[in-house]
């Protein structure tokens, strides 16, 4: 359905690629990214974006009846072989579509929930009498409770069970058969709360001084147990909060949390304890490994600009690399330094060898940017990605380069431009009230084989993600990172001078004001064109 119409025009949203809103002419069949007339109702990309998301959390609740998550694992207590099991269940659903979408909508309605509470904690509703709710509008403050309540017990219906199969203290094995026991009655199992869950009621308590309605208290049996002289083995899984939350909720971005499988093995590895305190570990077949870089940057700079090298520029050190994109129309000064050359300088110097944080990147890129301030010229895009130890991809994008992630021939992971409107990217420059901060961000697991491209406009105004594909696909296991970025690069160039090529540029281009050579929907886009390729091995 339209968010909006006017005439024979119609307003969408764009939820599956980019986020935004497009416009629609329903008669001439023109989508253009602009509002078409300065009276079309004024719509909100972020606004439209959540009510989307509520929508469909609304439909899965409809269809769930219980979910993927509510029957994951099982109530009974396992033995170790049982748990191990589990581990392999809970690493196969992590390729999962379903099972994914499930984890967003948990994720997307405990967001909001902080959201609310982090409102009324600024403003406490006794005192305010209301606040303003990203979901219904002014709401009471009672109103506000009943709605944080609401989430939260949605929430723990969902995924008490997710992690019920561990954590849990099992019954001790006997050993020796001969040996008299006297039987007791068996301890009632204590209640145990999801760490998820658990953080919801803890914010919830503290912003509003009670727990939420729906908190169920746990009621414990103690029943004394008598010794025995049986030798007595006793199995636990080891799982801290830490690592239920580094495992569930360290995404550093809002898109989908990428499950570090390897990470997650090692969080709820099963350990056996023996009276001799002898430990051992029960499986350790996958045997968590820090990935390999290979990386390689290639440039050709636009045929008008071949003398003095063109404006994009690119680096790799260590486990870190990224692409600044030069603004061709932005004014620059002569006899300085151009402003991505700056950037990129500056960037090699001061990061190490190891990989950075979305933190740590968005900080050096602000010192970069300070002094390109003072002693550069022009404005430039920029992508930056750093692969850590933990084999997790962070990436910042700020303009419109590109950052993919291939695995198997497809797309495992993209960033998202960021643009003001059509040819007007995020950038950095003196001039430019653009930050490093305003990027978008990006996280993604990494496995050895998989291909990491990260490419100025020059080479994705021309080329669709598709096309890198096949590019990629074309070499084989063997290929040096250089030679596949150097394809790349050339056939970015080739499509770029074909004016019969259908391009990404051209097919948004088409029927806009003052692009009347894309008006065939038709053409490359000549320009420098630069890219990172990494290869994890």
């Amino acid at each position: 359905e339209p968010l909006a119409t006017e005439g024979d025009w119609a307003a969408y949203l764009d939820s599956v690629t980019t986020g935004y809103i497009y416009y629609f002419n329903g008669v001439t069949g023109e989508s253009i990214w602009e509002p078409p007339t300065d009276t079309f109702p004024e719509l909100n990309a972020d606004d439209a974006m959540k009510e989307q998301r509520r929508k469909e959390r609304r439909e899965k609740r409809a269809e769930r009846g219980g979910g993927v998550l509510g029957g994951l694992f099982g109530e009974k207590e396992s033995t170790v072989s049982k748990t191990v099991e589990q581990l392999q269940e809970l690493e196969s659903m992590a390729s999962n579509t379903e099972f994914l979408s499930e984890l967003d909508t948990v994720i997307a309605e405990a967001e909001e929930a902080i959201a609310i509470a982090d409102k009324i904690e600024k403003a406490p509703p006794q005192n305010k009498g209301g606040f303003f709710s990203s979901i219904r509008g002014f709401v009471s403050g009672e109103e506000a409770v009943e709605e944080v309540e609401t989430l939260v017990a949605d929430a723990e219906e969902r995924t008490a069970n997710i992690f019920d199969g561990f954590g849990k203290g099992k019954k001790a094995k006997k050993t020796e058969a001969a040996a008299v026991v006297e039987e007791e009655p068996t301890p009632a199992p204590k209640q145990e709360e999801n760490v998820f869950v658990e953080g919801l009621k803890n914010l919830f308590t503290k912003t509003f001084g009670k727990p939420p309605a729906t908190t169920s208290k746990a009621t414990t049996t103690a029943t004394e147990t008598k010794k025995v002289d049986a030798v007595a083995e006793e199995t636990k899984a080891d799982v801290s909060d830490s690592d239920f939350l580094d495992v569930i909720w360290g995404a550093e971005t809002s898109a989908r949390p990428t499950l570090n499988i390897a990470e997650m093995m090692k969080a709820f590895q099963v350990q056996t304890t023996t009276a001799d305190d002898k430990v051992e570990k029960v499986d350790d077949t996958d045997e968590f490994k820090t990935v390999v870089l290979e990386a390689a940057f290639q440039v050709k700079p636009h045929p008008e600009k071949v003398s003095w090298g063109g404006e994009d520029y690119g680096f790799s050190v260590g486990r870190t690399f990224g692409v600044f994109d030069g603004v061709s129309g932005a004014e620059k000064e002569k006899g300085k330094k151009l402003y991505s050359k700056s950037l990129s300088d500056t960037m090699k110097k001061k990061i190490g060898k190891e990989g950075l944080s979305v933190k740590e990147i968005t900080d050096y890129m602000t010192e970069a940017k300070e002094l390109a301030d003072e002693t550069a010229t022009g404005a430039t895009t920029a992508v930056v990605a750093s692969i850590g130890e933990d084999n997790v991809l962070r990436a910042l994008n700020l303009g419109d380069s590109v950052c993919l992630v291939l695995r198997d021939g497809a797309v495992a992971a993209r960033t998202r431009e960021i643009i003001h409107f059509f040819d007007c990217p995020y950038q950095l420059g003196d001039d430019s009230p653009d930050r490093p901060k305003d990027g978008t961000t990006l996280q993604a697991e990494i496995f050895p084989g998989d291909i990491i491209v990260a490419g100025s406009d020059g080479v994705f105004d021309n080329l669709s993600d598709a096309d890198v594909c096949d590019i990629v696909g074309s070499f084989g296991p063997k290929a040096k990172a250089a030679q596949i970025a150097k394809k790349i690069v050339d056939k970015s160039r080739v499509v770029s001078l074909d004016t019969s090529a259908v391009t990404p540029y051209s097919t948004v281009a088409r029927g806009r004001s003052g692009y009347d050579q894309y008006k065939s929907g038709r053409g490359g886009k000549v320009d420098d064109v630069s890219c990172v390729v990494v290869k994890a091995s």
